[in-house]
């Protein structure tokens, strides 16, 4: 299908204007961590729909790179919770002003009628990728 082949090259467009020192799974993950908070391991293995040991590996990479810091749960001991540092903020902010500023260029080539458009497709991919 179309569809599925033109976002799966924009998205790996995207990932590579994106330069920022960290693999596209340790990005996901700043992501979410920068949208949940201060995650567990467990809830953000959750939102990025991959095993435990998966993301526990992700973490400890993001740990050792100074991205995030880990903390025990206050409430119980036994739980670890994620945030990231200030590192990891201009980190997560680098690869967006970079994705952005590529997206800003691709969409200035566009005719008014296509940048339209292409509003229109943004708002239907959004509505596709809602958790119904």
């Amino acid at each position: 299908m179309r569809l599925r082949v033109a976002v799966t090259r924009l998205n790996r467009r995207l990932r590579q204007e994106s330069v920022t020192g960290v693999s596209p799974s340790q990005e996901s993950a700043l992501s979410t961590i920068n949208r949940l908070g201060k995650p567990t391991l467990g809830e953000l293995a959750q939102a990025e729909q991959v095993q435990p040991p998966t993301m526990t590996r992700v973490v400890a990479a993001m740990q050792a790179a100074g991205l995030i810091v880990r903390h025990g749960d206050e409430g119980d001991r036994r739980v670890s919770r994620v945030e990231l540092t200030s590192q990891g903020r201009l980190t997560l902010e680098r690869s967006k002003s970079l994705k952005n500023a590529y997206l800003a260029r691709q969409i200035a080539t566009l005719t008014p009628i296509e940048r339209s458009r292409a509003v229109d497709l943004a708002a239907l991919l959004e509505q596709l990728v809602e958790d119904r």
